[in-house]
């Protein structure tokens, strides 16, 4: 071999070795950038419908908490710049995938997860956690409850890692027994509720508080149906609570169990007023259409809408936000001070660890749209004030929904105090040490 030859074979192989160095270096680099944007980023991973006859309502929430969340990234995020993930998950509506789901949450190492479509989809949550907390010491996750109401939640099955943002069965029960004692034309009331966590707790609260706070209106009707769209056909049921003469259906139905149930009520032409939770949700009065979401009075209670007269400003300014992200009007104002109010935690505690931010969550106090949202201590329970509204077509801001305007929204009933359902707790938290 000459030596031309190995002179040109070592600049090669020094080059080589340069190339592999740079390379190395390279990947080191990128390597550990996307680790340090990991680091930046606190995820909060959400367990909703997002194919199947629910999918509109899971996609409409996951939306909205990417809204608030982007507001808080766009504010400067926490802790000096980390930005908040929402991170979809799809249970197609299906208990034993949300599980799987949450499997794989806890492999991933995401420490915060929100979900609230199905009572039953937050159980297995909650059991599911407090295994997991239990086994795992330093690896908790906590979750962080938008809408599942159903109240033992934060009750007997009360934990230091579940905080719920909106208010409990028991809670909204009390206000629509409240607003339903204004009315004297309100004297027989039928209960119809779906036959699982949610609808039995409805069916209980609905009896212990009517008799409590409105014993002259007798309950002529009380029945658990099969839940989740599998009755076709309400029209049996309409002609079960005309024979029974009530003037008041008291439901906690919602989906198709609310929409089918008002629209057969519709075409028998009956006359009854609707007091419910869920049933006029957006994409209920979209499948239902302006005629049979006004046929009947259906009262629901929520935490605010546009057109209450005591909306206030700071609040219509976000709405408007949120109208020109969405291209829809907003409706869970719950998820904005959810989303505040686990920054602010965030930022008090000077860390992301869970048992950290729920130390700060505790107590801690928020901005609603009628004064304070407030989360007790005792039983991570959020209390509000609370408004009561019907479907109209006689409203100064018409819901739209995906640029399509439905032609209808809401419009105020009435108002009801915190303290009027502010109701007290069997919660016997265990708390880790501080």
């Amino acid at each position: 071999m000459s030596l031309y030859v190995i002179q040109s074979w070592v600049r090669n192989f020094n080059m080589l070795i340069k190339f592999i160095k740079l390379f190395l270096l390279i990947s080191t680099l990128v390597s550990y950038s996307i680790a340090s944007k990991a680091d930046e980023t606190i995820k909060i991973a959400i367990i909703e419908p997002m194919s199947g006859p629910l999918a509109s309502v899971g996609l409409d929430l996951i939306e909205g908490l990417e809204f608030f969340a982007e507001r808080i990234n766009n504010a400067g995020g926490v802790l000096g710049g980390k930005h908040i993930e929402i991170v979809p998950y799809d249970n197609a509506m299906v208990a034993e995938k949300t599980i799987q789901q949450l499997r794989k949450v806890i492999d991933e190492d995401i420490r915060y997860v929100t979900q609230g479509v199905g009572s039953n989809h937050a159980l297995n949550i909650i059991k599911t956690l407090g295994k997991h907390n239990k086994r795992n010491p330093g690896k908790e996750i906590m979750f962080l409850n938008h809408s599942a109401v159903t109240t033992s939640f934060t009750n007997e099955l009360c934990n230091f890692y579940h905080f719920r943002f909106d208010a409990n069965v028991d809670m909204k029960v009390a206000a629509l027994v409240s607003q339903m004692t204004k009315d004297p034309s309100i004297k027989k009331v039928y209960l119809l509720n779906q036959n699982y966590a949610y609808g039995q707790s409805f069916q209980a609260a609905a009896r212990r508080l009517l008799a409590e706070r409105a014993p002259q209106i007798e309950i002529v009707g009380d029945e658990l149906i099969v839940p989740f769209g599998k009755i076709l056909d309400f029209n049996p049921y309409v002609s079960k609570i005309t024979s029974s003469g009530a003037d008041t259906i008291l439901t906690g139905n919602w989906g198709p169990d609310a929409a089918r149930l008002i629209k057969a009520t519709t075409n028998s032409q009956l006359k009854v007023k609707f007091y419910t939770i869920y049933a006029g949700i957006p994409a209920a009065m979209n499948s239902m259409g302006a005629k049979v979401s006004t046929f009947n009075p259906i009262v629901q209670v929520t935490e605010s809408h546009e057109n209450d007269s005591t909306h206030p400003d700071w609040l219509k300014e976000i709405d408007a936000e949120y109208m020109e992200f969405a291209n829809k009007s907003p409706y869970a104002d719950r998820q904005r001070f959810m989303m505040e109010m686990f920054a602010a935690a965030v930022e008090q505690a000077g860390t992301a660890d869970p048992t950290q931010v729920a130390w700060e969550l505790e107590g801690m106090t928020g901005r609603g749209a009628h004064g304070d949202v407030f989360m007790r201590a005792e039983d991570h329970q959020m209390h509000f004030d609370m408004v009561l509204s019907h479907i109209s077509t006689n409203v100064e801001k018409t819901f739209i929904y995906n640029n399509e305007d439905y032609g209808m929204a809401y419009e105020t009933d009435g108002w009801v105090d915190v303290a009027d359902i502010t109701l007290p707790t069997t919660c016997k938290m265990k708390r880790p040490k501080r």
